[in-house]
């Protein structure tokens, strides 16, 4: 969408301008004595000041700047369509330099202008859509058409997909828009997200007192990759206790895509327990054998309940699992609504 609104030509124009703004940056230190790296830069750069980097960090960083330490002599600096002017002198008062605004217009006029590249160079965003809608008016009356033809919670019963996407209500969607929220960056050194921080651990322990979990992870974020987790931890588990043989993952024939592709990635064998009925029901009797037949090896049960999605009925979970031993313990993934069951 960020390509659409903005086009070839606006892509363009805001990555040269980024360009424009390292490069400035570059001749700035450069005429002050400062090392910058020779090598070929778009948006960021090095510049070596030896046995002073970690000081230039802390500098700018009382600037409001992150900056990278990349080692005791080396400090790394990104630009994006975000630099501005004051961003650069304050990177400068970091680096020690007297030089600022009235600088800039002079350093922007001798430095040369283009990215250095050896690649070639082809047309992009060529398709009709990145030039068709340049105004707000224009792009929201798109969005609008794209929702039209989209399937949503708002419209139905969604039977598979990502919860991300079906699940979140619009009054969760509106806050994680606010700069607190949204301008988190990921890479965010230690100790400027302590309000991330204490938001997700209240969630995990409320979670923990709701469930009567021993502990509960916010981490990771997408279905696919919870469960993942949930089976290393479960390997692991057996793997503490001795019982590296336990690695049959019980999964039925109509469960969620990625529950065997997980199962098999975390080292599992993977036996399909039928389903029957139109209700695509758990076989009892096909699950009883397969019990009986992997009874030393069992590792997992997968009991995965996308809504809808014809696989394990939330009313037959105590009957399956009562059936091996009577004994499981439940991993849930939270995003999606499945659960994993450690024999």
């Amino acid at each position: 969408m960020y390509a659409v609104y903005h086009g070839a030509d606006g892509i363009r124009r805001i990555a040269q301008r980024a360009h424009r703004m390292a490069a400035i940056l570059a001749a700035g230190l450069r005429e002050n004595g400062i090392e910058v790296s020779s090598a070929p830069f778009f948006d960021t750069l090095t510049a070596r000041v030896p046995g002073a980097a970690a000081d230039v960090v802390a500098a700018a960083l009382v600037e409001g700047i992150n900056l990278r330490l990349v080692d005791a002599d080396t400090v790394g600096i990104a630009c994006d369509e975000t630099t501005h002017r004051n961003n650069l002198v304050a990177v400068w008062r970091a680096f020690r330099l007297t030089i600022g605004y009235h600088d800039i217009d002079r350093l922007d006029e001798s430095t040369p202008t283009g990215c250095r590249s050896s690649g070639a160079h082809s047309p992009y965003l060529t398709h009709p859509v990145f030039s068709a809608h340049r105004s707000e008016t224009e792009m929201l009356r798109y969005l609008r058409r794209l929702a039209d033809k989209d399937y949503a919670l708002d419209r139905g019963m969604i039977p598979l997909g990502s919860c991300t996407m079906k699940l979140n209500a619009t009054t969760e969607l509106e806050p994680i828009t606010l700069p607190g929220f949204a301008d988190v960056h990921p890479f965010a050194p230690e100790g400027q997200y302590d309000g991330y921080r204490h938001i997700i651990n209240d969630l995990e322990h409320w979670l923990a007192e709701i469930t009567g979990y021993d502990a509960v992870s916010l981490q990771p974020n997408a279905g696919s990759q919870g469960e993942f987790a949930g089976l290393l931890a479960i390997r692991g588990y057996h793997r503490a206790r001795g019982q590296e043989h336990r690695d049959v993952c019980l999964i039925p024939a109509s469960a969620h895509g990625t529950n065997a592709a997980s199962a098999v990635m975390a080292g599992m064998r993977v036996v399909v327990v039928k389903t029957a009925g139109e209700a695509g029901e758990i076989d009892f009797d096909d699950l009883r054998a397969k019990i009986a037949t992997h009874a030393d090896a069992l590792a997992r049960g997968d009991g995965d309940l996308p809504v809808d999605a014809r696989s394990v009925r939330s009313e037959h979970r105590r009957a399956v699992c009562a059936r091996p031993r009577g004994r499981w313990t439940r991993s849930t993934s939270t995003e999606r609504t499945s659960t994993r069951w450690l024999v």
